[in-house]
């Protein structure tokens, strides 16, 4: 009897010890994400869309029909880098009102080159830059150290029970098809509202995100008193957080036979709580695919010419419509 129960309590340990091992759906997860952050060349793409409710019921129908212009959203990108030899080219398109637009960047070292939308011509981007007084290099507008800090929030948010292992899943990719194993996170309202201010926080500390607000995003007009500064930006989604509900969260990770993330899908909507709020609900999707990791890469720069390249110290050279996109007001 007693060889009996040391059988059965030996099998119990062992039943405990497996499932206690193949539950750190968390822990496996959270290695998959720290090695794919540390890629430092490849290939990634992705494509969005957003679905955008408004409240129509104060407006005018000149401003309804300028707003449904942006009821539907839609965009992609394509992106091979190599971060030791600093060189990367973006491909970016966005559709929205029914036009689609093509906008194009290149980092070699130092230099960066813009491809405009429409006009199809190269502007300097880095010597827009340097005329303005900014000697730092353009290519990064997000400082290494709050991309830190915002992934261990991210990770430091969950629970083991937030991340659910599901089955293994054969993925085709551009290098071919891959064995992957799929890990899904869902998370609450109350969970998605902690992290965002956290991220606020981090990100109001970020001189880098400061200066390219400043110089980029910023728009000054000197008819209207309005102030949309970097921290009053932050300051209204802090104040105006409780107004929305998150809803239906979801991330799923497919972890390759590498540990590297090759796909990624974020869904999730927003609904309001205030009818006098403008946007009633949104919804948005997010898929990216990573491929050719740490692999050598080839970049195709444009050969730039007096003909293709528009003339950053004349401003008659820069469409009215993109003016304000590099003059410092």
């Amino acid at each position: 009897m007693k060889k009996i129960l040391i059988v059965i309590l030996a099998l119990a340990l062992i039943i405990i010890t497996l499932t206690a091992c193949n539950t750190d759906n968390l822990g496996q997860y959270k290695k998959a994400l720290e090695k794919t952050n540390q890629i430092k060349k490849g290939q990634s793409s992705g494509e969005m869309s957003v679905k955008l409710d408004f409240n129509t019921d104060e407006m005018s129908q000149e401003d309804i029909r300028e707003i449904n212009n942006f009821k539907e959203m839609s965009g992609s990108f394509n992106i091979v880098f190599d971060d030791e030899a600093e060189k990367a080219i973006f491909r970016n398109y966005l559709n929205f009102g029914g036009l689609g637009y093509d906008f194009d960047m290149y980092l070699n070292g130092e230099e960066v080159v813009m491809k405009l939308p429409v006009i199809g011509k190269y502007i300097k981007v880095s010597e827009t830059q340097q005329s303005n007084g900014d000697t730092e290099s353009y290519n990064q507008i997000v400082s290494d150290d709050t991309m830190e800090q915002i992934a261990e929030k991210w990770i430091g948010l969950m629970k083991e029970e937030d991340v659910f292992k599901g089955k293994d899943i054969i993925i085709t990719t551009p290098d071919g098809d891959v064995k992957t194993t799929e890990y899904t996170i869902t998370l609450s309202n109350e969970q998605i509202k902690e992290l965002i201010l956290q991220i606020i926080e981090i990100a109001s500390e970020d001189d880098k995100l400061r200066s390219f607000y400043n110089e980029n995003v910023i728009i000054k007009n000197d008819d209207i008193d309005v102030d949309i500064s970097f921290d009053k930006v932050l300051k209204d989604i802090k104040d105006n957080i409780d107004k929305f509900e998150i809803e239906n969260f979801k991330y799923t990770a497919l972890v390759d036979i590498d540990g590297y993330i090759v796909n990624e899908n974020l869904t999730y909507s927003i609904k309001s709580a205030d009818e006098k709020i403008t946007l009633k609900s949104a919804e948005y999707n997010l898929d990216v695919k990573n491929w050719d990791i740490n692999k050598e890469q080839t970049f195709n720069f444009p050969v730039l010419t007096e003909e293709n390249t528009l003339d950053t110290e004349n401003s008659e050279d820069i469409p009215s419509l993109m003016e304000d996109l590099f003059k410092n007001n």
